[in-house]
């Protein structure tokens, strides 16, 4: 499997480098995502222990005074050479909404990050001790089924904010994948380690145990013809229908959505309109025929999906690969050959809606 390690430089106009970021004592007023785009990064958010604030370091000396937290930012005031410690939950009295906050008086201590060379890459990306609550408001519900299998809401993976996995790792490429994903969590929910699903941190809260990360906080993304192409001779075994060795239709089929929509990623712009409009149509005979399964017709879905993969075979090898594992429970399922065979995860019984 690729690593993603990538190494901090030193951060730009002598920011100081803590919690794997990038920090920096704003002007008097301005917002945290003002501060951090004056250094070419981005704000990504994080709540410094409060026995242990940033603003002293970024100061170089301690102020006079340090009074209690007031919510989820430091904040500096120079007038009176005091500061305000923060606090992982929000306060309503403080204006705070989730988003980078601008306070007056306040010189806000930032933690950026970004994409360039500047930013710590994954793992190191990952925020320990943090767990982000759906608390009513922040999960997003999607189809995760080609990443997890069991422990999803209300036991449907195709409309689910979570899933049982074994490692952050599936839970940080899940998010990157998802549309509508922003954060994500990981921890444990009776009795099993789970990924949760977030559009905001806005459920943020210090728990031991948990780790958390942004949609960018992710290993590198596997190329799409790649995971087509494996997913597809993953299938093979279904080629002439249900056997022993293909014992589960509604798997293959989600793993044939699963390789045309790779498939379309990596096609974008680079093959004609022509050869295009035959993907176009497996696909839609694919949903089509996910929507009303029959013993009948399905060796003719699996032939007509056949016969366009076999006419593109040599145009996906050309494409970038990577090597992997396919015991590395990070991968998506339909490349490790779970989705079309039994899934090797234990049933659990989910918890309730608000979980985590």
């Amino acid at each position: 499997l690729l690593s993603a390690s990538v190494a901090w430089a030193a951060c730009p106009n002598g920011g100081v480098e803590n919690h794997g970021r990038c920090w920096y004592l704003g002007a008097e007023g301005a917002t945290c995502g003002q501060t951090c785009a004056a250094q070419g990064l981005a704000y990504d958010h994080f709540v410094a222990a409060d026995a242990t604030p940033m603003v002293p370091s970024l100061l170089g000396r301690a102020p006079r005074t340090k009074q209690f937290p007031w919510g989820r930012i430091e904040c500096y005031v120079p007038s009176a050479d005091r500061y305000h410690t923060a606090k992982p939950t929000q306060s309503a009295d403080t204006g705070d909404n989730g988003a980078p906050q601008e306070v007056s008086i306040c010189r806000l201590s930032c933690a950026c990050a970004g994409s360039s060379a500047a930013a710590v890459g994954f793992p190191g990306c990952m925020q320990p001790s943090v767990v982000l609550r759906h608390a009513g408001a922040h999960a997003i519900f999607a189809d995760v089924s080609v990443f997890g299998a069991a422990g999803c809401w209300q036991n449907d993976c195709k409309n689910s904010d979570k899933f049982i996995a074994d490692s952050p790792v599936l839970c940080a490429r899940t998010c990157s994948e998802l549309g509508d994903c922003t954060h994500w969590t990981f921890g444990e929910q009776d009795g099993a380690q789970k990924c949760f699903f977030r559009k905001s941190d806005g459920g943020r809260e210090v728990l031991e145990g948990w780790s958390s990360g942004t949609k960018a906080c992710a290993p590198p993304s596997l190329p799409e013809a790649f995971q087509a192409l494996k997913a597809a001779d993953l299938l093979k075994r279904c080629d002439a229908g249900l056997s022993d060795a293909c014992p589960d239709m509604a798997k293959a089929v989600n793993t044939w959505q699963f390789a045309i929509r790779n498939l379309k990623k990596a096609a974008g712009s680079k093959l004609d309109a022509g050869t295009l409009q035959y993907v176009n149509q497996i696909e839609a005979d694919t949903t089509a025929f996910a929507a009303q399964m029959s013993d009948q017709n399905f060796p003719l879905i699996m032939a007509n999906n056949r016969q366009v993969f076999q006419a593109l075979q040599s145009w996906m090898e050309s494409q970038p690969k990577v090597d992997i594992d396919i015991n590395d429970s990070s991968l998506p399922l339909p490349l490790e050959g779970a989705s079309v065979g039994q899934w090797h995860v234990t049933e659990v019984p989910d918890a309730a809606a608000d979980s985590k």
